[in-house]
Formats: structure tokens, sequence, C-alpha cells
């Protein structure tokens, strides 16, 4: 029987400037005497500037010169190298030598999650081009990253660095690596990134000086990081700056604090990681479409609709920061019930749960839906579902997040964990619950921005997210002049039946309230299994 690998050796490149067969020379020879490594990187400028490295780059092509190991490579990161990553077949700039692609995650056959992403930050208001990134396609791939269970990668390859990457140094030789020469050369969102993925090792080239920093923990996850930044290919002959890396990366468990000496530092990253994508946010360049008439389903009167008991929807509830039962501030808020409170948001335990551990993320200001709340209140909510996404997983479970911003005056997003087994039925059990009373809903695009569509809807909405990262979303707004009724149990309905959970006793919460001592209890329960998950250090 054969053993399974639990060792990788990679090797990491950076900026051989279209010195291309100089290159495959230096590593084939690296091969023969290092012996041959299972996967090789590029990172930073593949591609010169000059017609000599063109054209060296075209004889290479014609010469069928072997390379044993397969190179991926990152994508340019200068307008004029574009034009060797298009009309590619399979992704192939030369034989065995491959674009990794715009961003994404390479998951290898041994199983590491590596994540990489191309070219360098977009400051401009235009739109995205091959060589640039924004923070609409950064928040995709992140969420991709979420919805594949990818919340910590193995690896993260980016040209630019990370910037504040030097904060909080211990390594004496390091403190006077030298600050950037070029803008480019640093990225804000790549810091934002990085707090997000959490990964064991991130490469970057783009400075032109090697770096090893101290490895540093991350606030949201037990994973210690590792950031090596490479030097210059063509520097290499006069700096003598170190441009590869070669490693063996174990498949085991992800290296912690505990297991690595002092030079461990604390994140070199702001607290208030929205300071890294403030002046980042779209603002205009996003979907745009009518979410106040039913395109979902036939509206014949005909068609058989179910009666119910719903709720008109009034124009708001404005009660005062007093009157709140949401509020921290407020004497009325159920303190026994509050699991954990970081700096803008905090979690606690529900009046009458669906089931065990389900719960609540609410916002510590006064705000009435998530459509609302600003960029650094909804970064620390992606960061608190990031984490209890990776605590249900470990449990078997995985999390469904809801919110209904309809005859509510406090921003509350339920939390409700179901098995893992079951969440390919949600997504159908919903649309059929929301279709038997007549109602829309709609599938939100990866890049919509929620704010923007609950404005459609003059404010008033339901949204779920489920385990795979798609949101649903229902407008309340009027419908032929008249406001609509809506059921305001109808996500505990769909999530108690007998197909999910089968608590259909529980689906008024009012009948089914627990005495002090269980709820304390819960919240104790809960609090302690979390808290190796929970980035929110009370």
């Amino acid at each position: 029987m054969e053993n399974k690998k639990t060792q990788v050796k990679i090797l990491v490149c950076c900026g051989i400037k279209g010195h291309i067969t100089s290159f495959i020379d230096y590593i084939e020879a690296l091969f023969t005497k290092k012996g041959m490594f299972d996967y090789v990187f590029c990172i930073g400028d593949f591609f010169g500037d000059d017609e000599s490295c063109e054209k060296e780059w075209e004889e290479f092509k014609k010469s069928g010169k072997n390379i044993s190991v397969p190179i991926y490579t990152l994508g340019p990161n200068k307008k004029q190298h574009e034009k060797y990553f298009k009309n590619l077949k399979d992704q192939q700039l030369a034989p065995n030598i491959y674009y990794l692609g715009k961003d994404g995650i390479f998951t290898t056959s041994d199983g590491l999650k590596i994540g990489y992403i191309s070219g360098i930050q977009n400051n401009s208001s235009k739109e995205n081009e091959i060589h640039t990134f924004n923070y609409d396609s950064l928040s995709q791939f992140r969420d991709s990253c979420i919805r594949a269970g990818s919340t910590s990668l193995d690896i993260l390859l980016t040209s630019p660095w990370p910037l504040d990457i030097r904060n909080k140094e211990r390594i004496h030789e390091n403190i006077n690596v030298k600050e950037p020469t070029e803008k480019d050369s640093e990225s804000q969102l790549l810091s934002w990134v990085a707090i997000n993925l959490t990964p064991r090792y991130h490469f970057a080239g783009l400075q032109r000086v090697f770096y090893q920093r101290s490895p540093y923990k991350n606030s949201n996850s037990k994973t210690i990081t590792r950031f090596i930044g490479l030097g210059d290919y063509q520097d290499n002959k006069t700096k003598k700056q170190k441009w590869l890396y070669g490693f063996v990366l174990s498949l085991a468990e992800p290296t912690t604090s505990n297991t690595l000496n002092y030079t461990v530092t604390e994140s070199p990253f702001a607290d208030n990681i929205s300071q890294y994508i403030a002046n980042m946010l779209p603002v205009s360049n996003q979907y745009f479409y009518n979410t106040s008439t039913n395109c979902n389903y036939r509206n014949n009167e005909q068609t058989k609709k179910r009666r119910f008991d719903g709720q008109p929807i009034k124009q708001s509830i404005d009660i005062s920061t007093d009157s709140c039962w949401f509020c921290l501030s407020s004497k009325k808020i159920t303190k026994h019930l509050i699991i954990s409170i970081g700096n803008q948001i905090y979690i606690s335990g529900t009046k009458g749960p669906l089931v065990n551990e389900h719960i609540l993320v609410a916002s510590i200001e006064h705000y009435k839906s998530l459509a609302e709340v600003p960029p650094e209140t909804e970064n620390e909510i992606n960061l608190i579902k990031s984490s209890l996404n990776q605590y249900f997983e470990s449990t078997g479970r995985v999390a469904v997040y809801f919110e209904r911003n309809i005859l509510s005056a406090h921003f509350q997003l339920q939390v409700v964990p179901v098995p893992i087994k079951m969440a390919d039925r949600l997504e159908d059990m919903f649309k059929a619950k929301f279709k038997e009373y007549d109602l829309n809903l709609i599938d939100i695009p990866p890049a919509a921005s929620l704010r923007q569509i609950a404005g459609s809807s003059e404010g008033h909405y339901f949204c779920t997210e489920l385990p795979n990262g798609k949101r649903l979303f229902h407008s309340a707004s009027k419908k032929n002049g008249r406001q609509q009724k809506f059921p305001l149990n109808i996500a505990r309905e769909v999530l108690a039946s007998p197909r999910l959970l089968n608590v259909e006793s529980r689906i008024d919460w009012r009948k089914c309230e627990q005495s002090l001592d269980e709820e304390e209890n819960d919240v104790k329960l809960f609090r302690d299994a979390f808290e190796p998950f929970n980035p929110i250090k009370d």
C-alpha cells in the first residue's frame, strides 16, 4: 500500500524579467544538485520590457527546451506585458509554463490550497485591466475562498507586498529593510486579504529586496504566517539579493505560536482592518436591477397561493437607543445572553433558539440594517462570519445567516447551524417557501452591493446567505401601490421543517423560550467552544 505524502517541496522564484533561458538553465541545474521539486511558482515580473527580452521569449518557445517541473506564474504587473497573457490555450504560455490566472485557489493533488492574486492595485476609478486588481475583485476572491472552505490558505502568492508588513518586526537585521521606492510595490488591499485568509506562507516580489519577516500571529486564527519578500533576478548578479526560496511544506496541521520561538510577533496590521479598504469601496459600478417585481414566479391569479396572516410593512420603526432591545447602551438589553463584544459588533445568544448554538450578531451602534452599517462594521461582521464558518465546519455543520429588516428597529444577523449533509437542500427550500407565499426571492450577484439593492426596495428587505456563499434577497417594497404582507417567521419555517432541522414546534420563538439558567448555560457552553476560533479578544 502506497504511503500518503506528508511533505511537499516547493520553489518560489521572483522577477526573472524575461531572462527565460538563463532562468531555466539555473533551476534545471538546481534540480540536479538538490533534487526535484514538486511545484515551481514565479511571482513579480515574469517578462521584460525591452525588445531583446521579447525576442528571447519567442526563441525559447521554438527551442523545445525541456523543463522538468511545471512552472506556474502570476499574471502581468504592467500593461505592456498583458499581450503575453491573452488568447492562451489551457493557460499555457509555453510548454510546461502556465499562467495561474487573475486570482483564485490552486488546489494541488496533495491537498494544498494555494491562493494567488495577479497584478498591482488599481488606485483609479477606472475598471480593472488584466494587470490590476481592486476591492471588487479581491472581495469576490475572498468570498470564493470562504465558500470553498479555504479561509486559511497554505500559501498566498502576490506580486506587491502587503502594506504595514514591516510593523512590529523583532529581528534586528530586518528592521532596516528599505522602504518601497515605487507605489505599486505595496498594496493596502493585500493587507486586507492577508488578514482575512491567514496564509501559512505569503510570498511577494515587487519590492526587489529579500525580506524574511519574523513569523506573526493572526488575530482571527491560530495560524502563524511567514511572509517572504523575494529579491530581483536581474539584481542578483550585482546586489546578491536572494530571488528564489525553496522549502518543504508539511501537510500536517499549521504551525501555531506554541511550537515556535520568541521571534513570533503580533500581527503587523492595524487592529481596525477597515482602514485598508476605506477609500477603496465601489461607488457606482455595481449591479443595478429592479427588485420590486416578482420576476421569478408567475403572477397568475389561478395559481394556488398560500393564505397567511402576514404583517403589513410599516414605513419604519423608530425607537431611541434607550428603548432598543439590542443597543448595548440600553437598559433593556438582555446582558446574560451576550457571548462576546468586539469593536463594532457583538455576538449574543437568542431568545427561543431554533436549535443549540443558534446565535445572533448585532451592531453595537444603533443601525437598522446591514445595508446601513459603515464599512468598518461590515468588515468586522465578515471577520466573525469567517470564524463562525470555521467553527461550525469543525463540528460537522454549516451556518445559515439571515436578516429580516422588516418590522425591525436594530440590525441583527441570525446564525443557525444545520448539518453539513443538508446544505444542498437550503436554496430550493427557501425559494419554494417564498413561492408558497407568493413572495419574490432573487439571487444577488456575487459582486453586488446589498446597500444598493436594498435602496431600491425602500429599505425593507429579507436576505439570507447560504453555506455555498449564495445570497437570496426579498424586496418588501410596495407592489401595485399596496404594501405587501410578510410572514415574520418565514426563515424559521424553512429551517424548522422536517427535511432540515425537524423542529416545527419551535417556529414561533415565543413558544420555546428558555429559563434563565438554561440561557446562561447555553451561552457559557458556546463561548467556551467558540473561544479558539473567536477573533474577538475580550
